[in-house]
């Protein structure tokens, strides 16, 4: 088992929602220091003030951050680690459901698959024991539309979170042994947060029924995507899949997908 003890970490759209109630536990669970990137800075700089009063000075700071600049994530990133000397957890929790247009489609696609990997990439060159760095995780935020098509209609959506997945399972295998980094995807459940209200879709005729979709599931409050999320930074091993939903337990699916895998492979192979 893994702790929080005297962490840096770093969280990306961490203003709002779930990723602000992260950071809070985090703090609670005895990080040394969270570093919340994202591009709200009036709920930033609220909530770095909030929980500064709250556990202490300088525990958190927040930098305003556009993932999708490379140039921008980079720079917060080796920021963090120059002001702390290290980061030791990297969660890259930004994302957005609205795919209404082209443009927010295009979006969409660079904040929550491809800000993850440049995230992940450059976490794990800043992290890496041999490159001088102390190892850690690094957590990428997927949902449980990445791990079945329960939501057709936010079909660029769903593809995207599947794809965070497939990532973070193969980079976080081999690219990560001899790193000391571990890289695992954590789905999240329908969870009660201002997102659910931008769910839009492409064909706009289908709006409706991702609402009776997301109706039909129960829901969970961000406090139990956090405390899930404790759980699997706690217990995860490196190319793990997991899911917080329904207010349960954070739950391992990794064998699920290894052997539906292997399936695929003995008809590929055979």
């Amino acid at each position: 088992m893994y702790d929080l003890n005297d962490k840096v970490v770093v969280i990306t759209g961490g203003s709002n929602g779930i990723g602000a109630v992260v950071t809070d536990h985090f703090l609670a669970e005895g990080a040394k220091h969270v570093r919340i990137l994202d591009v709200d800075e009036k709920s930033g700089l609220s909530l770095q003030a909030s929980l500064n009063e709250k556990y202490g000075d300088n525990k958190v700071k927040f930098a305003k951050c556009d993932v999708t600049d490379q140039d921008q994530l980079f720079g917060a990133l080796v920021d963090a680690k120059e002001e702390n000397e290290y980061i030791d957890v990297l969660i890259n929790n930004a994302g957005i459901p609205d795919e209404s247009t082209l443009g927010l489609v295009r979006k969409q696609i660079e904040i929550n698959y491809l800000a993850t990997v440049f995230g992940t990439l450059k976490g794990i060159e800043l992290m890496r024991t041999d490159k001088g760095g102390r190892g850690g995780a690094i957590i990428n935020i997927s949902s449980i539309a990445g791990l079945a098509p329960i939501c057709p209609p936010l079909f660029i959506y769903s593809s995207n979170k599947k794809a965070v997945l497939q990532f973070s399972t193969c980079i976080g295998k081999d690219t990560c042994a001899n790193t000391g980094v571990r890289v695992i995807g954590l789905s999240y459940g329908v969870t009660d947060t201002p997102i659910l209200g931008t769910m839009n879709t492409f064909e706009r005729a289908f709006d409706d029924r991702v609402k009776a979709i997301v109706n039909s599931v129960p829901i969970q409050s961000a406090e139990d995507a956090a405390r899930g999320t404790v759980e699997v930074f706690k217990n995860a091993a490196s190319a793990s899949i997991w899911v917080v939903h329904r207010s349960l337990p954070a739950q391992e699916v990794t064998p699920i997908f290894e052997k539906a895998d292997q399936e695929i492979i003995k008809i590929l192979t055979e």
